[in-house]
């Protein structure tokens, strides 16, 4: 028997929030999903294209299309319905200025055109998910589907990340989970794009093996390392099949969770045959597929942009990146929508840099050296991965990487320092560990629900224009309350189960623990009183 089998047999009760915790997730990105137009989020447009194409059996394309920019690009057999013509698809931020939604122009006509999408060498994994739906729905019926079950998914891996984060014992831990998926997160995962997926996914091997490295061994029995395992092997195959960044995603998280694990823990799981047969599986069929796939799609060969590309002196390229790319990715990971051209007040942007802080600044100063250098490295390591594509790709198509690339990696910064036990004991010690969770529960939903209706305005009337979901001359088809009530009640969800979660040990219910702790202290006594006199007699004995 394995330690920690005896004790840790039973089904850990902590698993028992994954439900709940789904719901919360699923309807917050379904309130994205549901108050956005088509091509609503970041490349939309050509994610909606390539699932359906991937559905359809268009693996790859040897058609081309000149799109809008007059620039070449592979392009697919769609129906004309699937998405607003070609030549209006962008008009909601592109040419300039932006405008409402209202401009797209919609034809229920089923005959295929040809349709130009940048993510036709992408893997086709994600788009398999997404796909069908698409093909038996062409149009917005068939987006808004996609786009939940895309929803659906990124929430059952970010419930996993609390069910993971909730055996560790770490109740902080399950809150960087919630404020990991930022604004921008949901927006995503709330759309046909498999970035939001990849995010969630992240999230979840991140959380695993943490669980997997931390867990005091009294309470890592068998069932409860093979749920973790099996989160860890579907995160990471998730991972390392939906988007080409993928496996340097997956070596950061690895790295940094290793480098906090307990002594003598990895040697311990590698011992385990499910360990090597889950996770090690998982990280070789998933790395395979994702060479495999690049080496036949020909997706790392980028064909140079003459217009775009720029050429920069290094003190000018590092003044660029200092003043204006880098504080984009910062900004973005909070949330910056559209394509870019909705962009919230550095007010709230902060306001959610806060939140982290109040999770992070606390916990690594309580945590120690080695977890603040982790930490440091990995944000270090995110901001260096993003740089990196810049000087590649800047001299073939222009300025190329976003923040959100770097999320799934990135959340592992939060992550790491939640997971740390001392802060948490310190706020449980002062009876402030519920308040806590609660209060900064309820600032993030607040948020979540004014970002929401932020961009819903900008769709409906237009960027400037004076907050009001309910007006505008484009109205999303389920209407503008539908969206924010999703919201509304996956966010009171996940303020209930932090005031519920953050009181809750992983004992038995309080009513039937306090008779017998009552009773474990009246036995203690008796006990130490009968060693006193036995310990009288024995000296008396001695004597």
């Amino acid at each position: 028997m394995r330690p920690g089998s005896a004790a840790g047999s039973a089904p850990p009760r902590w698993w028992r929030w994954w439900w709940p915790y789904l719901s919360a997730f699923f309807l917050i990105a379904a309130g994205w999903a549901l108050g956005l137009p088509a091509n609503g989020t970041y490349d939309e447009k050509d994610h909606i294209a390539r699932a359906y194409a991937v559905a359809t059996g268009q693996l790859t394309s040897h058609r081309t299309v000149v799109d809008r920019r007059d620039d070449r690009k592979p392009a697919f057999l769609v129906p004309a319905s699937l998405l607003p013509s070609n030549s209006n698809v962008d008009c909601a931020w592109s040419p300039r200025p932006a405008r409402s939604a209202d401009c797209q122009r919609w034809t229920d006509d089923r005959v295929r055109v040809l349709t130009p999408s940048g993510a036709a060498r992408y893997s086709p994994v994600y788009y398999l998910l997404v796909g069908a739906p698409l093909v038996l729905a062409p149009g917005p019926t068939g987006i808004l589907l996609a786009r939940l079950i895309s929803a659906l998914a990124a929430a059952a891996l970010l419930a996993g990340a609390v069910g993971a984060a909730l055996q560790l014992g770490s109740r902080l831990l399950a809150l960087g989970v919630v404020l990991t998926a930022t604004p921008m997160a949901v927006n995503l995962a709330g759309s046909v794009n498999p970035n939001g997926l990849e995010i969630a996914a992240g999230v979840a091997v991140c959380c695993a093996l943490l669980a997997l490295l931390r867990t005091p061994g009294a309470r890592l029995g068998d069932r409860a390392v093979r749920r973790l395992l099996v989160l860890a092997g579907v995160g990471s195959l998730v991972l390392l099949t939906v988007r080409q960044l993928g496996p340097v995603l997956l070596a950061l998280i690895v790295a940094v969770c290793a480098a906090l694990a307990r002594p003598g823990r990895i040697a311990g799981m590698w011992r385990r045959r499910e360990a090597r047969w889950i996770v090690a599986g998982s990280w070789s069929l998933g790395l395979a597929g994702s060479l495999g796939w690049m080496a036949y799609s020909g997706v790392a060969g980028v064909a140079p942009v003459v217009r775009d590309a720029q050429h920069l002196a290094p003190m000018q390229l590092a003044q660029v990146l200092a003043t204006r790319r880098i504080p984009f990715y910062l900004k973005q990971v909070i949330g910056q929508f559209g394509y870019g051209e909705t962009k919230p007040s550095l007010v709230v942007i902060a306001a959610w840099y806060l939140l982290l802080g109040a999770v992070v600044v606390p916990s690594l100063i309580h945590g120690g050296r080695r977890l603040t250098l982790v930490a440091a490295s990995l944000g270090a390591a995110c901001i260096g991965l993003l740089v990196a594509l810049e000087l590649h790709y800047l001299p073939i198509i222009g300025w190329f990487a976003q923040g959100r690339y770097a999320m799934p990696a990135a959340a592992g910064v939060v992550l790491c320092a939640a997971g740390a036990p001392q802060f948490e004991q310190r706020l449980a010690r002062r009876r402030r560990l519920r308040p806590y969770c609660a209060v900064l529960t309820c600032v993030a939903v607040a948020l979540h629900l004014y970002l929401l209706a932020f961009v819903m305005t900008r769709f409906q009337s237009g960027p400037g224009a004076r907050l009001d979901p309910f007006a505008g001359a484009w109205r999303p088809p389920t209407g503008g309350l539908l969206p924010l009530l999703a919201v509304l009640a996956g966010g009171t969800i996940l303020v209930v189960l932090a005031v519920v979660v953050a009181g809750d040990d992983g004992s038995a219910p309080a009513r039937a623990g306090r008779p017998r702790t009552i009773r474990s202290a009246h036995a203690g006594a008796r006990g130490g009183h009968a060693g006193a006199r036995g310990g009288r007699a024995g000296a008396a004995r001695a004597g």
